[in-house]
């Protein structure tokens, strides 16, 4: 008999820290935009605006002391909640567990409400009603925004945090019945890419909707071409001899390995291994190896930092959507923004965003200018490239016609820090170690950018990725953004 579906703990840690952050929001525009409306809508015949004059002269007597009192209304009640571990129990299965929360966080905030009226001068009733509607406004906010958020876990099919893609190692009844649980319970995040076999004959069949992709001795060659952040050995009959081979795939390209069999050997001589951790997939217990690891609170301070960092930028560089677009249709005929399928975390595939700083159909004019190509390895790049615009060059210089990626970074799709997004053809190529650089959410700028760009040969390009992916710290990443100023403005390596 199947568990309660749950999610992988990092999973869950991540979704505690989303829960509490959009919470904090709800509360945030409950007292700074639905109560002075819903005041104000009372045309003065009930409690007057929360943030008005009469107010503000009459609490405590002193503006700041209205605001202090304000911020902590707002953070007190999640800090209850944290406190008393009441985040710390999440099932996307039980709506009760769900919205329990929800509903002890507008019971506190309504009693904040209720003691702030004491101060003022109206009748009980009205103190009641007004902080019992406040109570249930916020609720409603907060639900609908929970809905948001376990509909966007059911339905969408890939996010680098919450969203796990398992690649399962056999074919038999244990890697059958967790393929068809996954599938049961979206919700809990879990994602099967496929299966791996050991015979011929399986391949290209189907199991629950998802094809048997090859044989577990290519696994090398076809990771690759499937998104999979996790190897799963099912402990089916015949694949014991692939198991050291499995572990070190898995360690050479930063994907994480599970299994499900108590006796299982992990030491290996150079494999490093950053955690081993417990999980559960149904009644399935799995043990879970991470050879690159981020604590989940880092990866969402991470996240968080990204999206404020990129909607910042976008408002700072307002005029330049202005100049930019004008300049390209000025300089050549065709769109203003380049778009190019480029190879994510894992080897996601989405679309990168740029201003356009080439003729039309230049891609296609890669071929004639492989001759002129100025870098080893699969990367592709000329330092006068003779399919730049006259706009596009300087684009290219100044590094502006990278700004539009800050949307892919709102997006999700790459991280402000993080190695570049290669395209695809550049990431077949990759050695299984290379192929590590792809265990981290890709970026606009990382070491290699801020050490000299196109004058670093393609071998310490990947080398300074894996070494950033080794020794990955938020520190790094902050001193990395620091460094990437100098590096654009005096345009250092810039093609």
């Amino acid at each position: 008999m199947w568990t309660d579906p749950i999610m992988f703990n990092d999973q869950k840690r991540y979704l505690q820290f989303v829960y509490i952050t959009s919470d904090l929001m709800c509360v945030v525009i409950l007292y700074f935009l639905f109560i002075p409306l819903f005041s104000l809508c009372t045309n003065g015949g009930f409690f007057p605006p929360i943030l008005s004059e009469q107010i503000m002269d009459k609490f405590f007597y002193k503006k700041f002391l209205v605001i202090f009192f304000f911020l902590f209304a707002i953070f007190i009640p999640i800090f209850l909640l944290v406190v008393f571990k009441v985040y710390r129990y999440i099932d996307v299965q039980n709506i009760k567990t769900i919205y329990y929360q929800a509903v002890l966080l507008c019971g506190i905030v309504t009693f904040f409400l209720f003691i702030s009226l004491l101060y003022f001068d109206c009748p009980l009733k009205e103190k009641i009603y007004f902080s019992v509607i406040s109570g249930f406004l916020l609720l409603l906010i907060i639900v609908l925004n929970r809905i948001y958020i376990f509909l966007l876990i059911k339905r969408k099919s890939s996010n680098s945090n919450l969203i796990k893609h398992l690649l399962l190692v056999g074919t038999g009844v244990k890697a059958q019945s967790i393929s068809e649980y996954i599938e049961k319970h979206p919700e809990c995040g879990l994602r099967v890419t496929g299966f791996l076999t050991n015979q011929d004959k399986e391949i290209g069949k189907t199991i629950f909707n998802k094809k048997i992709l090859g044989k577990v001795d290519n696994i090398n060659t076809l990771i690759p071409e499937y998104y999979a952040d996790c190897i799963l050995y099912t402990e089916d009959k015949g694949y014991n001899k692939y198991r050291k081979s499995l572990i070190k795939s898995c360690f050479l390209m930063g994907i994480d390995f599970a299994f499900a069999t108590e006796e299982f050997e992990l030491h290996d001589k150079g494999i490093n291994i950053k955690g081993v951790f417990s999980e559960q997939i149904g009644n399935v217990e799995l043990k879970i190896v991470k050879f690159v690891y981020i604590k989940p609170l880092s990866a969402f301070i991470k996240r968080v930092s990204d999206f404020i960092i990129s909607s910042i930028l976008i408002l700072l560089c307002l005029p330049l959507w202005v100049v930019i677009p004008i300049a390209i249709k000025l300089s050549s005929p065709g769109p203003v923004f380049f778009r190019q399928e480029r190879i994510g975390k894992y080897g996601r595939k989405f679309i990168l965003y740029k201003f356009r700083s080439m003729v039309v159909d230049a891609e296609n004019m890669q071929e004639e200018l492989m001759h002129l190509n100025e870098m080893d390895g699969p990367a592709f790049k000329i330092k006068h490239d003779p399919r730049q615009t006259v706009a596009g060059k300087f684009l290219r210089q100044s590094s502006l016609d990278e700004l539009p990626q800050l949307f892919n970074v709102i997006k999700g799709d790459i991280s402000l820090v993080g190695p570049r997004p290669a395209i695809e053809k550049e990431v077949i190529s990759y050695t299984p170690n290379e192929r590590k650089r792809l265990s981290l959410m890709q970026g606009i700028t990382c070491i290699w950018q801020v050490s000299g760009r196109n004058q670093i040969k393609f071998y310490e390009w990947m080398q300074l990725d894996l070494m950033y992916i080794d020794n990955w710290s938020l520190i790094q990443d902050f001193k990395i953004l620091i460094k990437t100023i100098p590096a654009v403005l005096f345009k250092k390596g810039a093609a």
